[in-house]
């Protein structure tokens, strides 16, 4: 995989994007992308459940996450597509991608489509394979002028399958805070320190953790702060001060991680061309 693209205009994504607002704390956001001249993408991981839609004109070549089959990695003809909380990218090729995207919390695995978020953990899967029937919202999103009308069409669709979830368990808020923690700027605590912040036996909360986010605990927080490691590479900080904000042990530490979970270095991710969002790259 070349990470030396041929950089041009006509390769730029210019999603639009959508905030629910009768959706807050569960739905991010939903984007629409579409791209008539062949493109690669590589999506880092981001810690979210993601629901794609590939509307008509879609020609998409591959598109999967790092546990997915080789025999699931060709081209995708599915209208419905979700995954999960990865700690390996996401690839989407295509000759010509019309999608809309919804960037969602781990616990909409659950409250959505019943399953536990840990079983799509690095995994592509299909609303068809849930028995989810989505024949009514396809026919409608390909129908509808406008992006706004087909994001609205997605939030309502969302609505109406939370009506019949139950309420999430107080575990969810925890979660939270913990992503909060990471995001406030101030030293990041370790998986230990978040462990003993949940108030759960360790055992209880990596089972509610693996259910509602994904992931144990500690592997939870170690995509928290790679996450925050991404966002501070996008500033003009060096490499060593990123690793220190971030709160890994030392550079090294920290470019071993984040290779890890991107399949590059710190140093490639900032010449790499990004696009639309920061997790967005041009292979």
């Amino acid at each position: 995989m070349s990470l030396s693209p041929v950089w041009t205009e006509q390769t730029v994504f210019n999603p639009e994007l959508y905030v629910p607002r009768r959706l807050g704390g569960l739905v991010d956001f939903i984007a629409e992308l579409r791209q008539s001249l062949p493109v690669r993408k590589r999506i880092l991981p981001g810690g979210k459940v993601e629901l794609a839609f590939l509307l008509d004109g879609s020609d998409v070549t591959e598109f999967y996450m790092g546990w997915d089959p080789p025999s699931e990695r060709g081209p995708r003809k599915d209208f419905g597509l979700v995954f999960s909380v990865s700690n390996r990218p996401q690839i989407v090729s295509a000759r010509r991608i019309h999608i809309l995207l919804v960037l969602m919390n781990p616990a909409a695995a659950m409250l959505l489509f019943g399953v536990p978020a840990s079983e799509f953990t690095n995994r592509t899967v299909r609303l068809a394979d849930l028995g989810i029937p989505t024949a009514g919202l396809q026919d409608r999103l390909n129908s509808l002028p406008s992006f706004t009308e087909r994001a609205q069409a997605v939030e309502e669709w969302i609505l109406n399958r939370l009506r019949h979830s139950g309420n999430p368990p107080n575990f969810l808020a925890i979660a939270q805070n913990v992503i909060d923690i990471f995001g406030d700027g101030r030293t990041v605590p370790d998986g230990r320190q978040v462990m003993d912040f949940t108030g759960y036996s360790t055992a209880h909360a990596n089972r509610l953790a693996k259910q509602w986010l994904g992931l144990p605990v500690e592997r939870y927080a170690a995509l928290t702060v790679y996450r925050k490691a991404l966002a501070l590479l996008n500033s003009p900080l060096s490499l060593a001060e990123v690793a220190t904000r971030a709160g890994y042990f030392d550079q090294a530490h920290f470019t071993r991680r984040f290779r890890d979970y991107s399949g590059v270095s710190p140093g490639q991710y900032r010449l790499t061309h990004r696009t639309g969002l920061d997790t967005l790259h041009l292979d």
